[in-house]
């Protein structure tokens, strides 16, 4: 069965939970296994490893609980052993992170405030009290500051960055729904433009129909019979046609502005149009004169050609007022393709800026609806980028208008007139593409000649592609991280493992050698039995009373080690060039019985 997202959360945070309880336990370890004189016992070790255990597991559910809890454990060290490196390291890196954790973790300071100020007053009353030391009481309620005050508000911080960021996502995820119902009422729009131009097409095949029919009906001639059948046929086209405008009246959208283009017109005659109203646009594919195109296309290709056309004019004129203009068309066997490009804007152009109007005799037919009014030049390069538009199952490519929330050609901006066109586009099976063209701009169209299915009109929100990326990327880094965490806390301990193995092996005296050696002996007789290196460990080791002014080495017992007694060490000082002094240290100091071989007085 597929696990659930909710089983996947919850094993990850379990298995980080124990990943964190393994990396607080090694110094609890350390003091159990140093061979220290005041290390910790078989009971504490495991004691301060279960409530470790349990400081992490409320660490999630009771943040302020598990930060107070780790905290007492650093109290408790502080008070048993003192002001030591054994009474203040073990539980230190877990009031730490437990902290830090807490202040991120905590939804609201009140019980994070409280619950410092609380530990900190009953440290400064227990603490004396329980160890008649003032210091040590300083001591304590200065850890908890610095342990558990400053992480804390560390963690409060990162909390306070994180619900920033996540306020910026969700705001930016509502700017692209928001945007995203905007450009479906687009679509929305551009679909009863083309339930119109149906109605148009359709009404006056129907009303041609109806016509000749009449004809029939009055023809001279003609059967009493198939007069009254014509009259029935005319009839019913007559009522077709109604119910048609019954329909599209219907569906007709009032807030619409009434459409400007001429009925009938062509792609060459709208050319021809801007070309008189002062738009430097050259054509090709088209006929001399503006006649249509060579080749009959199906009226809905037809149209969305028109529109095109149309929409790219109204664009360049609108956004690069004086660019040049250059609009081809390419009659392929299958399909047409549409390109039209405009070139970047004179620097004083002469007619100044359009603010959202075509110039004069040129219809602006698009869908700008929001950005009547605005005003500026054609899309600076600083602020374009390539962007694509999803029509028809392929990809379409737009770029930022005159702002970051702006991409050109108005897809996302005040103005929806290429979200509109690219609805047309996708209904006819055919693919829009809008993209830089040199200083210019470039939007290139393919409608098939048989519109074929449409594709998804569904496209997905860019902030939420960000957001996910930005995700993954975090998720990355921080496996990343875990693993440099634990290939580190691995090869770390493989190297202290190697290191303590090779010191214990090469630092082994034999006993039979060890027995050998006599107090007053020569140094140099004595280095010959000698191994090659001295215990690098044995450094603070509880003894016997050093002779004065002697230098002391330490040696191993075993070379094993990992056996029992790995822990006993030999101990030989010298002064004055002679083996002044030689004992054995048990790693429990002081025995029952010191088997001390002799002392120099």
């Amino acid at each position: 069965m597929r696990k659930t997202l909710a089983d996947r959360i919850i094993r990850y945070h379990v298995l980080t939970d124990v990943l964190l309880w393994a990396a607080l336990c090694l110094p609890v370890l350390w003091a159990g296994l140093t061979s220290a004189e005041d290390a910790y016992t078989g009971w504490e070790t495991a004691a301060g490893l279960l409530l470790v255990g349990g400081a992490v597991a409320l660490g999630r559910s009771v943040p302020p609980a598990s930060m107070l809890l780790a905290l007492t454990l650093w109290e408790a060290s502080v008070v048993s052993r003192g002001e030591t490196t054994l009474g203040i390291a073990p539980f230190l890196l877990a009031a730490v992170v437990m902290s830090y954790l807490a202040g991120v973790r905590m939804t609201r300071s009140r019980p994070g405030l409280l619950g410092l100020a609380g530990a900190t007053a009953l440290t400064a009353l227990l603490v004396p009290a329980l160890t008649g030391d003032l210091g040590a009481g300083f001591v304590a309620v200065v850890g908890v500051a610095l342990f558990g005050a400053v992480p804390w508000l560390t963690g409060r911080g990162r909390y306070q960055h994180l619900e920033l960021a996540r306020s910026g996502w969700e705001r930016a995820e509502q700017l692209e729904r928001a945007q995203r119902i905007i450009a479906d009422q687009a679509r929305l729009r551009e679909r009863a433009r083309i339930a119109g131009d149906m109605h148009d097409l359709l009404g006056h095949e129907l009303s041609l129909i109806a016509l000749r029919i009449g004809g029939l009906e009055v023809a001279p001639g003609l059967d009493a019979r198939y007069r009254d059948a014509a009259g029935e046929a005319r009839r019913a086209v007559t009522v077709a046609s109604e119910r048609l405008q019954e329909i599209i009246e219907v569906l007709r959208d009032d807030s619409l502005p009434s459409s400007p283009d001429l009925p009938g017109e062509s792609v060459g005659e709208l050319v021809g149009r801007a070309r008189a109203s002062g738009v430097p646009v050259e054509a090709h594919g088209l006929r001399e004169g503006g006649a249509r195109e060579g080749r009959r296309l199906a009226p809905m290709v037809e149209r969305a050609v028109h529109r095109v056309v149309q929409e790219a004019l109204t664009n360049a004129v609108k956004h690069a007022p004086g660019a040049p203009v250059t609009v081809r068309l390419d009659h392929l066997a299958d399909e047409t393709v549409v390109t039209v490009t405009n070139g970047a804007p004179p620097a004083h152009p002469a007619s100044g800026r359009t603010g959202g109007r075509g110039r004069e005799g040129l219809p602006t037919g698009g869908d700008h609806g929001g950005d009547h009014g605005r005003e500026g030049p054609a899309p600076r390069e600083e602020h374009r980028r390539e962007g694509m538009i999803a029509t028809g199952g392929h990809r379409r490519e737009g770029m930022s208008a005159t702002g970051e929330h702006r991409r050109e050609g108005l897809i996302a901006g005040g103005g929806y007139g290429l979200i509109g066109l690219a609805e047309r586009v996708r209904l006819c099976g055919g693919t829009l593409r809008a993209e830089r063209h040199g200083d210019g701009f470039e939007l290139a169209v393919r409608l098939p000649h048989v519109p074929g299915p449409a594709g998804g009109s569904r496209i997905p929100s860019p902030s939420a592609a960000r957001l996910g990326e930005a995700r993954r990327r975090v998720r990355r880094a921080r496996t990343l991280a875990v693993g440099a965490a634990l290939a580190t806390c691995a090869g770390a301990a493989v190297a202290v493992s190697g290191f303590m193995a090779y010191d214990t092996v090469t630092s082994a005296l034999p006993a039979a050698d060890f027995d050998r050696l006599r107090v007053g002996q020569d140094r140099a007789g004595v280095e010959a039995v000698l191994p090659a290196r001295p215990r690098a460990d044995a450094a603070g080791r509880p003894g016997p009373p050093v002779p004065a002014g002697a230098e002391c080495l330490h040696y191993g017992k075993h070379r094993n080690p990992f056996a029992e007694r790995r822990g006993d060490l030999y101990r030989l000082c010298f002064r004055d060039g002679r083996l002044v002094g030689k004992d054995f240290l048990p790693a429990a100091w002081p025995p029952p019985a010191v088997a001390r071989q002799g002392t120099a007085r």
